[in-house]
């Protein structure tokens, strides 16, 4: 019996075409598929003139061979891009395609990986450099409240941070001077003193200076590394007090902003405050909630956004992280804390998969994209309780079987090569560290994109639900 043959669809010929000569080696159709402004952004990673598709395909092939000196934001642009376009064409499986990385040069840390032959992540971690901050979790950030009776303080601590609880429990700062509060979605610790009254200043200030010389006998994540000096601005003055409380945290090593509360008039106090309390990091107006007034005007929140990139950027580099993903009103600084995450993943990736070692490296690059995407959400202020790493690890299944089953050309090719003794597994660890450095980095760039777009409409951190239906679509 003869089959009944089967007439070719010619559209669905041309595609595959296309699909190939996009997942080629040449750049030039990728970049006939990407509009000026992508193909703006790759000259600009690659540090060219060119943007035109000719010229610019001419300009980037000598940085896509083996040995060339590549600008490091290259290959995760090109790969992302490229998964992007064959995911248009109708390509199931394009997140693990790349272009070709160059082999590490000696003395660098990849290089020092590879001579070690490490195959363990917390080995991989040790050698990157600046990772190990990124892949431990956020640190302890404590930040101090001062500020007199109906300055508005906790008005300020709900708008920026959301709910706050009372720090109790083994382990919780015990002091005369303040209350603590804990953040519950992040390492965020609220110090709020009692209010600077003139009848009772003395003894606040006294019981404040006997706090920091108690503190600075104490480990770093129990210091305060932040205050935030709370004046009303309708009042239209600066208390003696306040000059003073400034001076002794300053003296003592802690930043100080003076946030200028309630302010809705017009503006006679900056100037005077800068002049007053030279000490202060910045003095911001800030609107913390809407305010109706008896004439029918409203004034809406605001100087909210700018209090807390203020903040995070005043804070000691290992502890912004917290204070950004507590924040509720600021999206700039979690997505700069959450990009840091994606980059210092990839870089582990990319070691990960350099290791000469056959298939020793799949599993642990899928347990490094699973904790990146778990370290990225937390980031943006998901408790890390309910981003359980093995949930995540599981949604991500799909992507990371396709790399260990040898579907992806490039990353089948390295496998083979790493049996074959010396140079055969430094050239395989190098393709492969190539696919590891790129599909960790779109995966990563993905999320946050993901992250960007929720966050617009929502103003908050995705649920576990959300995030596993994101990698199900991811993975196509």
């Amino acid at each position: 019996m003869f089959s009944k043959s089967v007439k070719p669809d010619p559209i669905e010929m041309a595609l595959d075409h296309a699909r190939r000569a996009v997942a080629g080696g040449d750049p030039l159709p990728l970049l006939l598929l990407c509009t000026r402004a992508e193909r703006t952004e790759i000259a600009a990673a690659a540090n060219l003139a060119e943007t035109e598709p000719l010229p610019l395909a001419r300009a980037l092939r000598p940085l896509l061979v083996e040995g060339a000196d590549v600008p490091p934001a290259l290959p995760a642009l090109l790969t992302a891009l490229r998964v992007r376009k064959l995911s248009a064409l109708g390509d199931t499986s394009p997140v693990a395609r790349g272009f070709t990385r160059p082999a590490p040069r000696r003395g660098s840390w990849l290089g020092r990986l590879l001579g070690r032959g490490t195959t363990l992540l917390d080995d991989a971690v040790g050698i990157v450099p600046g990772v190990e901050e990124r892949l431990a979790g956020m640190q302890r950030c404590n930040v101090l409240l001062a500020g007199r009776s109906g300055a508005g303080k906790s008005t300020l601590v709900n708008a920026v941070f959301g709910r706050v609880v009372a720090a109790t429990g083994e382990g919780a700062p015990v002091s005369s001077a303040a209350v603590w509060y804990r953040h519950p979605c992040a390492p965020l610790n609220l110090a709020d003193t009692r209010g600077l009254e003139p009848g009772a200043y003395r003894e606040t200030r006294e019981a404040v200076e006997a706090e920091l010389v108690r503190l600075a006998s104490l480990p770093e994540e129990e210091r305060l590394h932040l205050a935030w000096l709370c004046i009303d601005a309708a009042g239209e003055r600066v208390e003696p007090a306040d000059q003073e409380l400034a001076a002794l945290l300053a003296r003592s090593g802690v930043p100080v902003i003076v946030v200028l509360t309630k302010a809705w008039g017009e503006d006679r106090l900056s100037e005077a405050v800068r002049a007053l309390v030279p000490e202060a990091r910045a003095v911001l107006r800030v609107v913390a909630a809407p305010r109706l007034f008896p004439n029918g005007a409203r004034v809406e929140a605001q100087g909210l956004e700018a209090l807390v990139e203020a903040t995070v950027e005043a804070l000691p580099e290992g502890r912004r992280a917290a204070a950004a993903a507590a924040n509720l009103v600021s999206l700039a600084p979690k997505i700069a804390e959450a990009e840091a995450a994606v980059a210092a993943h990839a870089r582990v990736a990319a070691a990960l998969a350099a290791t000469p070692i056959p298939f020793a490296d799949a599993a642990l690059i899928f347990g490094v994209q699973a904790k990146m995407i778990v370290d990225v959400t937390v980031r943006m202020g998901t408790p890390a309780e309910e981003m359980p790493l093995k949930a995540v690890a599981a949604a991500l299944l799909g992507p990371a079987a396709a790399g260990v089953g040898g579907r992806v050309a490039a990353r089948a090719f390295g496998t083979l090569l790493k049996f074959i003794p010396g140079v055969g597994s430094i050239a395989g660890g190098a393709v492969n560290a190539a696919v590891a450095y790129g599909l960790t980095t779109a995966l990563g760039q993905a999320y946050l994109a993901f992250l960007r777009d929720r966050w617009a409409v929502l103003r908050e951190p995705p649920s576990l639900q959300e995030v596993v239906a994101f990698l199900g679509r991811f993975r196509g």
